[in-house]
């Protein structure tokens, strides 16, 4: 049996759903009218020719059932009176006792004929459980039943993807279905994958949060991605259905994630999810940051990723959209009514619909109560204006108002690490950041963080009871970055405090997105290096140093001073019987001979270079370095080609190995049925892509040997197996509601009419 209280829909998706539920139980059809303005008339039917059944519908959860009955005695009685109809139907969500129905019935007598026509949250109840289409064709309704609700908190993993589902749930009554919905979808089916793109604050987000809260309604096991691929592929489990999803997979910047290898896994994975039809995979990225990665990464365009995007526009709403987006943030908002009358007085709502920079992070802005504690009512309207016009702003009081110049640094500093930072890190930021000279009081860590959280920035306990501290907003890292970035002296400090490799990373990242000059860059990176010199561990490479000399690597004109320190790095790199060659460690000797530090009579390096036979964790970035490296000590044409030979077989072997899992995860030979050997210059092109980046060219018949080693029949079976149908069933895809196609003004008046 349905159990609702209704709270999951505003008064409008109420009286809809109460017409259908009477339309199907009294087998009549019900004309829907505007609230308020047919004098409480919000469906009716005609039982015959002159005799008219007039249906009134209250949604009055916040109030209770004794204002109700107020509001019915003192107002709605006497329209009833002026209608006369010959019938009357009272709805209400609100739970009814027998006495309850008998009160109403009095009040509106002679009008209702019958207790009968009084319902209340106990029939509607009672009614859906015997039309469970109805649930269906409501789909807000149907998302946060018991049974969906149940399913959606048991079926999603532990861990983060629990905490996300519980987050999804929670903002779910929010949400407005809007024709992005259906085409996302849609794309969703077809391709099994979707990249929601969009500029800051469009709602990418909220559409993929329901997305993702449909599958796993219909028994998809839910894995949330928060830092890289691993997580899913960790999870990937062939039986099953799951829905992966990767909310802003690219980060604040594509550089982040083009550092861990994101980009070729995400097209991986995509490839290998739109062979599965058990599979479906979320992802979600600013437009800018994803042309930013097409730019930067050839995959992007070789692999066609715009056949998974979806582009979602503040442009592609309809004037009603935005007008319930409104109306549904101050519905289930915390605004007090004297907040409220200010956007409802001479219809100012139109005023926030119209303007040109309305989108839905700003309507959840302006009607956060939260945000209004020392703004009274006859300023609000003010607050809105100033808001809406200069969206970029918006923190802008806060920061300079509201915040103390401790709190206000430990933002900057969030903002400036780029990404999610955990608690031991932040704490350890903070206890060097009193020590310096941008310190202005002594607060203890607690003290100075618990009046962010909520406000400025998010805690999350995962599962290990670990914590993690992240921004509130993505649109707060854009105010400090576009803010506070040129006072490279506080950033340098603070970048001292931080000590993290994120920090770094993200700062290169702007400087070559554009967002930090070449000077700044310079001075920011140049000071961070310089400021090892007098440690004790001037020549440790260790994870922030070689972050900072990668960053170092763009730099145009390096200081006497930085020249100098790199040239001792160099030589303890060379003197170094305890080298690692990994990619990062063979990227600065590449640097080093770029700057003259390293000669091509050296023996040390080739004595090194000798040694990386014996690593047999070696991947592909080892190789693209190590091949730059041997290129130069063993030139082509040149006498002596032992390390080159030594290279290319352990190459060969390396790529040997995964070959016939790269094509197919890159879909090359998806059209491959039978073992005609058509595909023999497809998979020739694709070995010799596979290699393009190495220094060492590989010739014909080496290239041959890689291709001999692709197993063309996993690739066939692999395309059987991926044509075989999904057992998905869409049926609630299908049935969403309608979306009215009218943008007029007296549709959206209907909607915030007071009835």
């Amino acid at each position: 049996m349905s159990n609702y209280d209704f709270s999951s829909l505003n008064d409008k998706e109420f009286e809809a759903l109460s017409n259908d539920i009477l339309s199907q139980h009294l087998d009549h059809h019900v004309e829907r009218f505007k609230s308020g303005r047919d004098g409480g008339v919000d469906g009716r039917f005609f039982s015959s020719p002159n005799n008219e059944v007039v249906i009134q519908c209250k949604h009055w959860l916040k109030s209770g059932l004794a204002a109700l009955l107020r509001s019915i005695k003192n107002t709605e009685a006497l329209k009833v009176k002026k209608l006369n109809p010959s019938r009357y139907i009272f709805v209400t969500s609100l739970e009814l006792s027998r006495n309850d129905k008998i009160k109403i019935k009095d009040i509106f007598s002679p009008y209702i004929l019958s207790d009968e026509d009084v319902f209340g949250n106990e029939d509607l109840n009672d009614l859906l459980s015997k039309n469970p289409s109805i649930e269906k064709r409501h789909y807000k309704l149907w998302i946060t039943s018991t049974t969906v609700l149940n399913t959606l908190l048991n079926s999603a993993l532990v861990g983060r993807s629990k905490f996300k589902m519980e987050e999804i749930i929670a903002d779910s009554r929010r949400y407005v279905m809007t024709q992005s919905h259906a085409e996302a979808m849609e794309k969703l089916e077809s391709k099994h994958s979707i990249i929601i793109t969009g500029a800051p604050g469009v709602g990418k987000t909220s559409l993929a949060d329901q997305l993702c809260q449909h599958y796993v309604a219909n028994n998809f096991e839910m894995c949330f991605i928060e830092n890289s691929l691993n997580e899913a592929e960790a999870h990937y489990d062939e039986a099953s259905k799951q829905v992966f999803y990767f909310d802003d997979f690219l980060g604040r910047n594509f550089l982040l994630a083009l550092d861990k290898h994101q980009d070729s896994q995400v097209i991986n994975f995509i490839s290998r999810v739109s062979r599965d039809p058990k599979k479906r995979f979320i992802l979600t990225s600013r437009s800018n940051i994803l042309n930013q990665g097409k730019r930067l990464s050839d995959l992007f365009e070789i692999k066609h990723l715009n056949k998974s995007e979806y582009e979602i526009s503040v442009s592609s709403l309809s004037s009603f959209d935005k007008a319930k987006i409104l109306y549904n943030h101050i519905w289930f908002g915390q605004l007090e009514d004297s907040y409220i009358d200010e956007i409802y007085k001479n219809k100012r709502y139109h005023d926030i619909i119209k303007h040109e920079n309305f989108n839905p992070r700003l309507i959840s802005f302006i009607t956060d109560s939260n945000r209004l504690e020392t703004l009274n009512p006859h300023g609000y309207w003010n607050y809105i204006e100033s808001t809406l016009s200069n969206p970029q702003g918006i923190w802008k009081n806060v920061f300079e108002v509201q915040l103390d110049e401790t709190s206000k640094y430990l933002v900057i500093a969030i903002s400036i690490h780029g990404v999610t930072i955990s608690e031991e890190k932040l704490k350890a930021f903070y206890s060097r950041f009193k020590n310096s000279r941008l310190r202005s009081n002594n607060s203890n860590f607690d003290s100075i963080i618990r009046p962010l959280v909520g406000a400025l920035l998010n805690r999350t306990i995962l599962q290990n009871k670990t914590v993690q501290y992240d921004l509130f907003n993505p649109s707060i890292a854009d105010f400090v970055l576009a803010t506070y970035m040129d006072d490279v002296d506080d950033i340098n400090l603070l970048l001292d405090c931080l000590k993290t490799t994120q920090a770094i990373k993200n700062i290169t990242s702007l400087h070559i997105s554009g967002g930090l000059n070449e000077r700044n860059y310079s001075s920011l990176v140049e000071s961070q290096l310089l400021g090892i010199v007098n440690s004790a561990t001037k020549y440790e490479f260790d994870e922030y140093l070689f972050r900072l000399l990668e960053s170092a690597s763009d730099i145009r004109s390096p200081t006497s001073d930085l020249l100098l320190y790199l040239k001792e790095l160099t030589e303890e790199a060379l003197n170094d019987a305890q080298i690692n060659l990994d990619y990062r460690y063979l990227g600065f000797l590449g640097w080093a001979i770029e700057l003259g530090f390293i000669t091509k009579i050296d023996s040390r390096l080739k004595i090194i270079l000798k040694c990386w036979n014996e690593n047999e964790d070696t991947d592909y970035d080892d190789f693209v370095s190590l091949s730059k490296l041997i290129l130069f000590v063993e030139p082509t044409g040149g006498d002596e080609i032992v390390l080159t030979e030594a290279f290319k077989e352990s190459l060969i072997d390396y790529v040997s190995e995964e070959i016939t899992n790269d094509v197919i995860e890159s879909g090359e030979l998806s059209h491959i049925y039978d073992d005609d050997l058509s595909y023999s210059s497809s998979l020739k092109k694709f070995v010799s892509g596979r290699v393009s980046d190495i220094a060492i060219e590989l010739d014909s018949d080496e290239l041959e040997v890689i291709s001999d080693c692709c197993n063309i029949y996993d690739i066939i079976q692999s395309n059987i197996e991926s044509i075989t149908d999904g057992d998905f069933d869409s049926d609630r895809s299908r049935s969403m509601p309608s979306i009215p196609s009218t943008n007029s003004t007296c549709l959206i008046d209907d909607l915030f009419e007071k009835g």
